[in-house]
């Protein structure tokens, strides 16, 4: 074992863990992977939760790496051949190197504490998804300061007995609901990058009726557009269309895109590809097509871009590919999603709010008619779902683990997109 190399290691550790674990960096990295967490809207404390999880996340791997590396070092040195009068061995194991090791051991046991406090279910170093790794609780404040309260494990079990009651669940009859809901002046102003699709009452002038992207973030992804030399632009693409190497050997034959072609063939994707999401919702909500203009007026352009990822996600499609560094061979794959809100609130404009009549959009009586509808789908897909829960083998349905199992197959019979509209339809508040 070359010891050098392994000091080298360390220090790439150390500067990778500084920029990883810096305020601003994981900031941006829990505003960048927030939706892969929730489905709803950005709110402080769940911005909190997924930068304190990812951080948890980060340093625990450093601790495991970085332990393993200065153990390997202080082997080396303990076997290393000597003068038995030279210090070097005892001063670098005394002063560097057991200091190092206990420095790395306390890391782990913050990490650790961290852990418990966002309640991991599995080792998260072990999955790459790490979107149901960890428990949500409203009650947590998700700050550092809380792994030294003596009182973690108390703390955390009664935090977490409150609920989040953006979950779904299985809920009892609903009307509108105006307490919780937001006056206008709480929504963000009108601006080039704010999308106010709002009605004119307080039920119809929540957060759902507003989509807003981010210029700085739209500018990033537009950069990457001039490396772009392939994007998936059809319904469903085939594994072997999506594969790394297919779209290496692509880019022998192709050039990089057009910036401008890169942006129309995508924004005329999207416009076929919304207006099916669309349909494919309606139908499945089980809602009328004469009331179609109705049901994406009020599923809001907030819901429609989160459901729109879970399509794409399905899909498999609606990824660009571009040449990192041009002159690279990594291949990136990614969905420009400041891109996507800003054609959304194009086509939200274009295609959905001059085709829904006013009377539509202020009848508390229509919407009400909706949820009942919604509410009665999510109803006999939920009782489909007990069905195949009672006929499960006895073994598969211990106490432990029977609440888990039948909610996770609810979440499977109704389906990631249909949850999507759901939670926005029929969730308390």
């Amino acid at each position: 074992m070359n010891i050098d190399r392994s000091l080298t290691e360390v220090q790439g550790l150390i500067r990778e863990a500084t920029l990883h674990l810096g305020p601003g960096n994981m900031d941006q990295e829990a505003r960048k992977n927030f939706h892969n967490f929730f489905s709803s809207d950005q709110t402080e404390h769940k911005l909190a939760y997924v930068n304190f999880l990812l951080t948890a996340v980060h340093l625990k791997r450093f601790c495991m790496e970085a332990s393993a590396l200065w153990e390997t070092i202080r082997g080396f040195l303990e076997k290393a051949r000597l003068s038995p009068t030279s210090q070097l061995r005892e001063q670098a194991i005394k002063y560097r190197i057991d200091p190092a090791i206990f420095d790395t051991e306390s890391m782990r046991i913050l990490a650790d504490r961290m852990g418990r406090v966002v309640q991991f279910k599995q080792d998260p170093l072990s999955t790459r998804n790490l979107g149901g790794i960890g428990v949500y609780s409203p009650g947590i404040n998700y700050q550092l300061s809380v792994v030294f309260r003596e009182d973690l494990e108390s703390h955390i079990r009664l935090s977490s007995a409150e609920k989040d009651n953006s979950a779904l669940e299985i809920m009892e009859d609903l009307s509108i609901r105006t307490k919780k809901e937001r006056s206008l002046n709480d929504l963000p102003p009108e601006a080039p990058n704010v999308l106010r699709a709002t009605g004119k009452q307080k039920w119809n002038s929540t957060v759902y009726y507003v989509l807003v992207f981010d210029p700085q973030l739209l500018e990033e992804e537009r950069k990457k557009f001039s490396e772009v030399i392939y994007i998936d632009t059809h319904l469903g693409a085939l594994q072997d269309v999506i594969r790394t190497d297919f779209v290496l050997q692509y880019s022998r034959r192709q050039r990089f895109m057009p910036i401008e072609k890169v942006e129309s063939d995508y924004r005329t994707f999207l416009n076929v590809f919304f207006s099916l999401a669309a349909d494919i919702s309606l139908l499945n909500a089980g809602i009328k097509q004469e009331y179609r203009n109705a049901f994406l007026f009020h599923l809001g352009p907030q819901t429609f871009f989160q459901l729109s990822k879970k399509y794409l996600k399905e899909l498999k499609t609606g990824s660009m590919h571009r040449i990192k560094g041009g002159q690279s061979k990594v291949v990136e794959r990614f969905v420009p999603l400041e891109f996507l809100k800003a054609l959304i609130m194009d086509w939200w404009k274009e295609q959905v709010l001059p085709a829904c009549d006013e009377n539509d959009r202020e009848d508390p009586g229509l919407f009400r008619a909706m949820v009942k509808v919604m509410r009665q789908r999510m109803d006999a897909l939920t009782q489909e779902a007990k069905k195949e829960f009672d006929s499960t083998p006895k073994s598969a349905r211990a106490q432990e683990n029977k609440d888990q199992l039948l909610k996770e197959l609810i979440q499977r019979k109704i389906g990631p997109t249909n949850m999507v509209v759901f939670k926005r339809y029929l969730a308390p508040g």
